[in-house]
């Protein structure tokens, strides 16, 4: 029962619990390596390691509440999933753009890295440029650093990219893309996206179309 291995627990990892579990719920998301903004540097998530020591009580209390959590230990990833399928966070057309050319950028640079963390770096002219070269167009707006900072801001705050530099309205930041995304974005609606993005560069009619069934 959670309520006796809770009490198990020390005082101060009782008091960390709801600390936690409350961040989970925020964020969706909780990432082993994170970018420590003072030390400049990749450093290990302490919220990561609570849930690693803690999952088996973690999972059972959030399962009261229709809440399940995976944990991915090679990506260092903990994400938490409705088992009802509600609670889902519906992004805009523009985020899901956003969201599936850092996926791509994810899957290509992953595979050429050697690092030995599993996030990427990048900056908003990188994704910009990978934007462009796919034909991935921000719907009615100029493709540029500025128009994304609501969607990076977004992901951001859900441990999507972890910010490293810059600032999102002037349109130069630098970041680091999480692991997390892989979980963010299934591989159905990655497949759907490429195809519709195929299609584009096949045939510029009916383009609007095609990328909104696709994002939907």
């Amino acid at each position: 029962m959670f309520s006796e291995e809770f009490l198990k627990m020390p005082p101060s990892d009782q008091s960390e619990f709801s600390t936690v579990i409350n961040k989970l719920l925020l964020k969706g998301f909780i990432v082993r390596d994170v970018f420590d903004t003072r030390e400049k540097i990749i450093r290990i998530n302490p919220d990561y390691r609570f849930i690693e020591r803690y999952f088996d009580i973690v999972n059972d209390y959030l399962k009261y509440s229709g809440w399940a959590v995976e944990k991915d230990y090679v990506l260092g990833v903990i994400a938490l999933n409705n088992l009802n399928t509600e609670n889902r966070i519906r992004l805009d057309r523009e985020t899901s753009l956003i969201l599936f050319a850092l996926r791509l950028i994810y899957e290509n640079e992953k595979g050429e890295s050697n690092s030995t963390t599993q996030a990427i770096y990048l900056t908003t002219p990188g994704l910009l440029k990978l934007m462009k070269d796919n034909g991935i167009k921000l719907q009615n707006k100029n493709l540029t650093g500025r128009g994304m900072a609501r969607s990076l801001r977004f992901l951001n705050n859900h441990n999507i990219i972890s910010k490293v530099s810059g600032s999102y309205d002037e349109g130069n930041v630098s970041f680091y893309i999480l692991p997390s995304i892989v979980y963010a974005l299934d591989n159905d609606k990655i497949v759907a996206m490429s195809n519709a993005l195929d299609e584009l560069k096949a045939q510029e009619t009916n383009k609007e179309d095609l990328l909104n069934e696709a994002i939907n």
